[in-house]
């Protein structure tokens, strides 16, 4: 029900379907319908976390943080690495920014996704299996947190905003997300026509699910709830791909929300965790190649022929 009304929402607002031409009602015609839009859009999603007890959501939080670190990282520093390799021009280190380890140990081939998909489909899978088979599967990985004396259902993962132990307590059942037979039932027969279609339609994708999965094996993976989330997450990233992107990090002043109140000690944490300060020690690093005009122009007129600069009037 919630994605029906996400979809409405978008589908209501969208600018098709409240355009209205400006020369309506003065012999415009068919000629003043537009076909294209320009579109601004925000995103804002929660920041990283890290509790003192992290479980499911946590990490599917903090996953969706990594893909727009690494979004982050390739707009702010890919190009300027790149114009450095093809100029050779000493660099700066990239890795202090670059995540894509982690993102490689959560979604890879054999990452965690699928290590907790897997075990979705196991008839007896459980968390202590899920936890044992990643440490197994990812001994030698940096970024996978081991310790002696972690529970069985413990692990961490080094973030690049910073280690975060998981409780992996429940992450094969809030994976796997199955919804109550008899309640999917019922709903299919409420006398709410929205209700029953969305619910109807459910059902069927249920049953088109059971049917292609293996004889041996369980439910097929394809509807849990991380999948679903690993693929919104491609969509989005898709998106922000094709577009111009502009980045605003906020910061949260004060635990109490006074205002006119910082704390020091508060603040400088979330901007380690969302990564700035390193950006800026890397800043710091390279060469300047924003300059103002000015700048330019009384630096590097030397260079261009006087006729240029007599058509110009920027003789002096």
């Amino acid at each position: 029900l919630f994605d029906l009304l996400v979809f409405k929402m978008n589908d209501y607002t969208r600018a098709e379907a409240n355009y209205v031409p400006s020369s309506e009602g003065q012999g415009g015609g068919a000629a003043s319908k537009r076909t294209k839009f320009q579109e601004i859009c925000l995103l804002d999603i929660f920041g990283f976390e890290r509790f003192e007890t992290n479980r499911f959501e946590q990490m599917c939080i903090n996953y969706a943080n990594e893909k727009l670190q690494h979004r982050y990282a390739v707009d702010i520093f890919a190009e300027t690495k790149e114009e450095y390799e093809a100029e050779g021009i000493e660099q700066f280190d990239f890795s202090k920014v670059d995540n894509s380890g982690v993102l490689d140990l959560l979604e890879g081939r054999m990452g965690l996704i699928t290590s907790l998909n897997e075990e979705c489909k196991r008839p007896k899978g459980n968390d202590a299996a899920f936890v044992y088979r990643i440490k197994t599967m990812h001994a030698d990985s940096k970024h996978l947190i081991q310790k002696p004396l972690d529970l069985a259902t413990e692990f961490g993962i080094q973030h690049f905003a910073g280690a975060v132990t998981y409780d992996a307590s429940n992450f094969v059942e809030r994976n796997t997300d199955k919804l109550p037979q008899d309640l999917l039932e019922c709903a299919c027969k409420s006398t709410n026509k929205t209700i029953q279609r969305e619910f109807q339609q459910l059902a069927s994708s249920v049953q088109d699910a059971m049917a292609s999965a293996p004889r041996r094996g369980g439910a097929t993976t394809k509807h849990t709830v991380i999948t679903t989330f690993k693929k919104q997450l491609t969509d989005l990233m898709a998106c922000i791909e094709k577009t111009e992107t502009r980045y605003i990090r906020c910061i949260k002043p004060n635990h109490h929300m006074d205002p006119g109140v910082t704390n020091h000690t508060m603040t400088m944490t979330q901007l380690q965790s969302a990564g700035l300060v390193t950006a800026i020690a890397i800043t710091r690093e390279s060469f300047p190649n924003r300059l103002a005009y000015d700048t330019v122009m009384e630096r590097f007129k030397i260079l261009i022929p006087p006729d240029e600069m007599k058509l110009s009037g920027t003789i002096r």
